[in-house]
């Protein structure tokens, strides 16, 4: 079942007690356009990008000993290959402590992403905390019964809504004075660093 399929499911349910009975009151957002716009956002992408370029080259360090140690390793390996007395189980082993080499050094950047995923769900948190708390004083006073976000998981919820549904997008970005005219956050272009690897 898709997204979308469960989300009409969800919207089907959400408007059936209300049939017959009063006329459900709903309200829609586009919470990435208020997000864009608040100036918190654009300091904790600041902050990321610091990190990053600290993971970076905290991850690049630990790459190169491992590589420097792995080219050792190697180099033992082959040289030992050659003597008459290698043996299969000697290979082997020989072999398993090259590949856990070569594992430590793709783990430290997976830990490097990781580390930046929780810091950035971190740092967001009291920025959509904030959204939300906008969101339900917006609902309140426009006496919504319900809102609803135009877009979930980078992909849109809606593919039509009536002019019967109220847009608070704007009214939520006013309420947290942020200029619904400004222009949306835009991440400066990469220049070679903030990768976790040293790619």
């Amino acid at each position: 079942m898709t997204f979308r399929s469960l989300a009409a499911a969800a919207l089907f349910l959400a408007f059936a007690p209300f049939a017959g009975a009063q006329a459900l009151k709903v309200g829609y957002i586009d919470t990435d356009q208020v997000v864009l716009r608040m100036p918190e956002f654009a300091q904790v992408q600041t902050q990321l990008r610091t990190q990053q370029q600290t993971v970076a080259a905290r991850v690049r360090t630990v790459q190169d000993s491992l590589n420097t140690i792995l080219e050792a390793r190697v180099q033992e390996y082959q040289t030992y290959d050659a003597s008459a007395l290698a043996t299969d189980a000697a290979r082997r082993e020989r072999q398993g402590a090259i590949y856990q080499i070569q594992a430590q050094i793709e783990g430290a950047e997976q830990q490097g992403y990781q580390f930046l995923s929780y810091s950035e769900a971190r740092l967001l948190q009291p920025v959509l905390a904030r959204v939300d708390q906008a969101i339900n004083e917006e609902a309140s006073a426009q006496s919504l019964d319900l809102v609803l976000p135009t877009v979930a998981n980078n992909a849109p919820v809606f593919l039509y809504v009536s002019d019967r549904l109220t847009n608070i997008t704007e009214a939520v970005m006013r309420r947290l004075g942020v200029d619904p005219a400004a222009q949306p956050y835009q991440a400066p272009q990469p220049q070679g660093q903030g990768a976790p690897a040293g790619n």
